[in-house]
């Protein structure tokens, strides 16, 4: 006899395996009646499961890591001076919540440091488990695909303009009122082309936002490159119905750490703690942040750098590879819209045979030919540069 997926006969001689373990999918009760065990989540594959690979001497440019020698030292001073009780220990985080909201020029109540940006961004999902909607533009960081299976939510992805290929902030309020509340996203600046926001932009999203009792949630973990950065977003930090999540991976040099921060109002950030209380950050993170803060001078001078970096990248490639052009970029990086998709595929690969690991953006929504190149130093910048202007593209056929 056959039987239709979810029948209760067949559940019932299909045992499961979970690392290792044989779990039953059903359980009797006291009653006798057949019931579906509760810890057998539908697995998607592994989807989400780490698998980076690197070797000896290559220079990742596609997880737009801060690669600064300057970084590299003050990073490595640290964690010579740590102290073994530190880690021996369980971190105090107070002095740092001192330091950080006086860096961000806000409340330390209103901050909840977290193991990365990631973490934060789950954890909110998290702690509004009612909301089911995600706006956001699309394409976006691929993480919101997590988090939105994690908090059971739907992403409503808002396209670029079709004429001119830029996203608009308008265009997320206008989404957000054709259906229930929800979290509406920006990432400040777009983590795949570099556009930024102008500050009247966000402070009119956020009226929006929070006048339809949603959520706002701004990623600036590239807000440090972006001239003037801190300004454009100063005017909606901690108002009720706005979070701001800021990753340390980009912006100080510590994407090994995993350490992040979220801010936003003070009641909100309580009832982030009530749903995962501190203790998740490490006492190794929490001294490489500290360091940081407290030597801010050096990386405002690294930024300034990637920022004239950034602009020598993107006109010497335009000038070296012909039809080639540079999307205005308040990143760590320059996307790059190539002629043609085979293009962007062969010199990715071409990049990658020579060591540098570079992002083949083609085929995403106002990307259908686009390579994306991190700004790390000038030599690097200069031997990307070398590469890609011997390189010869030879189409197929």
């Amino acid at each position: 006899m056959l039987r239709q997926a979810g029948d209760v006969t067949d559940l019932q001689n299909r045992p499961d395996t979970a690392g290792g373990l044989m779990i039953s999918r059903t359980t009797s009760s006291v009653s006798g009646a057949v019931q579906v065990s509760p810890f057998l989540a539908p697995s998607r594959g592994g989807l989400y499961r780490r698998r980076r690979t690197s070797r000896p001497g290559e220079v990742n440019l596609k997880s737009t890591g801060l690669l600064d020698p300057r970084a590299a030292a003050l990073h490595r001073r640290t964690l010579q001076a740590l102290d073994p009780v530190d880690v021996l220990t369980y971190p105090v985080l107070g002095g740092v919540y001192t330091t950080l909201a006086a860096r961000m020029g806000v409340a330390p109540e209103s901050l909840v440091l977290t193991a990365g940006s990631d973490p934060g961004l789950g954890l909110l999902v998290r702690a509004f488990p009612t909301a089911t909607r995600i706006v956001t533009h699309h394409p976006t960081y691929q993480g919101w695909d997590k988090f939105a299976h994690l908090g059971n939510c739907r992403i409503d992805g808002v396209p670029p303009d079709p004429g001119t290929g830029r996203f608009v902030l308008a265009d997320l309020g206008t989404r957000l009122e054709q259906g229930p509340p929800a979290f509406v996203v920006v990432t400040q600046p777009h983590s795949l082309t570099g556009q930024f926001h102008e500050a009247d932009e966000l402070a009119a999203l956020a009226d929006t936002v929070t006048g339809r009792g949603s959520l706002l949630v701004v990623d600036t973990a590239y807000l440090a490159f972006t001239d003037g950065g801190e300004e454009l977003v100063r005017d909606i930090m901690g108002r009720p119905g706005v979070v701001r999540v800021n990753s340390f991976s980009k912006c100080y040099g510590l994407s090994g750490a995993r350490i992040g921060v979220i801010a936003t109002d003070p009641e909100t950030a309580c009832h982030l703690f009530d749903i995962d209380a501190e203790g998740s950050v490490s006492a190794t993170a929490l001294a490489l942040l500290d360091a940081s803060l407290r030597r801010h001078d050096v990386f405002e001078e690294i930024w300034a750098d990637v920022r004239r970096l950034r602009g020598d990248l993107a006109r010497r490639v335009e000038e070296c590879r012909p039809g080639w052009r540079a999307r205005p970029s308040g990143a760590n990086f320059v996307t790059f819209d190539v002629p043609g998709a085979a293009e962007a595929a062969a010199a990715t690969a071409f990049l990658y045979d020579q060591g540098y690991v570079v992002r083949d953006l083609s085929g995403l929504p106002s990307l259908p030919a686009a390579v994306r190149i991190a700004v790390a130093d000038h030599q690097v910048v200069d031997r990307v540069v070398e590469l890609l202007g011997g390189w010869r593209h030879e189409p197929a056929g």
